[in-house]
């Protein structure tokens, strides 16, 4: 399977495909307010695991924070599997794909936030990105 998997940034083509993935995480989110943020230069963000049919599997969005208490942070807002089989393959190998950007980008750490179907909403909200008590802190 990890051979098979393809993982890099969200690609035009696979905006519709990482919307049914994002939204069995998040049942609020829209069709359109995933085309809004997805169409725009906040796509460059979304990383995504797309099985040998291009099928998304796995999405995450990321990116490099200033925090006040952690320094240079990889910031993983939303991290989601949606697999028939090899969930946890898929996750593990999306996570080190993550992991490996932050360290090649020097952060200090990588944060994956716990999921909630309000992250979404949370993404620009840069006092709650700056707190340090949710989601799971990685030392690197």
């Amino acid at each position: 399977m990890a051979s098979e998997l393809k993982i890099g940034q969200l690609q035009e083509t696979q905006i519709e495909r990482a919307y049914v993935v994002a939204q069995a995480a998040m049942p609020r989110l829209t069709l359109a307010s995933w085309r809004q943020v997805t169409s725009g230069a906040e796509r460059r963000n979304f990383i995504v695991a797309a099985d040998i049919n291009d099928y998304v599997r796995g999405l995450c969005h990321a990116r490099i924070e200033n925090h006040p208490l952690a320094g240079r942070l990889f910031d993983v807002a939303i991290f989601i599997v949606v697999s028939p089989f090899r969930e946890q393959e898929i996750a593990a190998n999306l996570f080190s794909n993550v992991k490996k950007k932050a360290i090649d980008a020097n952060c200090n750490y990588l944060r994956v936030w716990t999921l909630r179907p309000q992250n979404w909403n949370l993404l620009d909200d840069q006092e709650y990105r700056h707190r340090w008590d949710h989601g799971s802190m990685h030392p690197l």
